[in-house]
């Protein structure tokens, strides 16, 4: 359950680099949207896997993580009151931040604001970050914060399809079989 925990707050997450490059300044492409996929994680020896449904908004997220066999397994939820994790038999977790939240349920840190631009192929902007582009301009390793991305397939959007974020012993594989732009 830990590890999945991490894995659904890393789905809200991002991070920076020691390159200082020009921060773009463009948004996103959709403001609000909702990705649905497939979440493994690695953490050491140990491993799990789920569904993730990621609704996206300027002003909010929710992010509920499924078993594979379709139950429920978290959900979190930022808005302006903050970030809460939700999971069965279990107290609701609230904090001020993600990274907070993360602190308290896992006795550390995630830089937990940055995901939602990596989903996208985009560094967070508040950033500094090193990029690695192919020969068509698309990012193929994006590093922020010590994290490192891996784009491994990209959809015929141009939206990324498949991502590895990994960082000291934590890989979490993300492969989005959906989006919708809002």
């Amino acid at each position: 359950m830990r590890r999945l925990l991490a894995a659904l707050l890393l789905t809200l997450a991002a991070g920076c680099a020691s390159v200082s490059p020009t921060v773009p300044t463009v948004a996103l492409p959709h403001a609000n949207w909702t990705l649905q996929g497939r979440i493994g994680v690695q953490a050491g020896e140990q491993s799990l896997s789920g569904n993730i449904r990621w609704q996206h908004r300027v002003e909010a997220d929710e992010v509920l993580l499924i078993s594979p066999l379709g139950q429920g397994v978290a959900r979190i939820v930022r808005n302006a009151d903050g970030v809460t994790l939700e999971a069965p038999n279990q107290s609701p977790r609230h904090a001020p931040d993600a990274e907070s939240l993360t602190r308290e349920a896992l006795g550390y840190a995630l830089p937990v604001a940055g995901l939602a631009w990596w989903v996208q192929a985009r560094p967070d902007p508040g950033r500094s970050f090193e990029a690695t582009h192919d020969g068509s301009g698309r990012i193929v390793q994006l590093k922020q914060d010590g994290w490192v991305i891996d784009y491994l397939q990209y959809a015929a959007d141009a939206r990324p399809r498949k991502l590895v974020v990994a960082r000291e012993g934590l890989e979490i594989r993300l492969v989005a079989d959906s989006w919708q732009a809002e």
